[in-house]
């Protein structure tokens, strides 16, 4: 079976030079945990992931307390507590207000199908890359997206939900 029976035509992307908070609002009222990440001329240049955004805050966060435990002689629990409020807060408000190609990683390999691959060539991309969704791109444009849950719907032979 082709990618293209069984990916997701619609579409919900983010642009590169949006702001992480924008981003995010985005995947939330769309109730999807990521999408691709597309340049102002629809270019796939990576994906966005919700654990994108959350290891951007665990990554200031651990910064701040270590920062603070390589500072602070014999802390009073009370002012701990109320310190990592602070920095989470401060972590939280840096990572939304930065652009998202500030937080995906440098490293990320853009991977991508084409409408006519193979549902089993997806199957195989997911499992050795250890990601939930690919992107599928004709003509370097994003054209769909096939999800680990619609892999999951073809072999059940359901129709997805929606």
């Amino acid at each position: 079976m082709s990618i293209k029976n069984a990916m997701t035509r619609d579409v919900v992307s983010v642009k590169a030079t949006s702001k992480v908070k924008d981003a995010w609002l985005i995947l939330m009222e769309a109730e999807i945990s990521g999408a691709p990440l597309v340049s102002d001329s629809g270019e796939l240049i990576g994906v966005l992931s919700v654990t994108d955004i959350y290891r951007a805050v665990l990554d200031r966060v651990q910064k701040a307390r270590t920062l603070r435990e390589a500072s602070v002689m014999n802390p009073d629990p009370a002012e701990v507590e109320k310190e990592e409020l602070r920095e989470l807060s401060l972590a939280i408000r840096a990572v939304l207000d930065s652009q998202v190609t500030a937080i995906v990683p440098k490293e990320q390999r853009v991977l991508s199908l084409s409408p006519e691959d193979s549902l089993d060539r997806a199957i195989h991309m997911m499992a050795e890359h250890n990601v939930n969704r690919l992107p599928i791109v004709h003509d370097s444009q994003v054209v769909g997206i096939i999800t680990r849950q619609d892999i999951i719907w073809v072999i059940a032979g359901r129709p997805k939900q929606t």
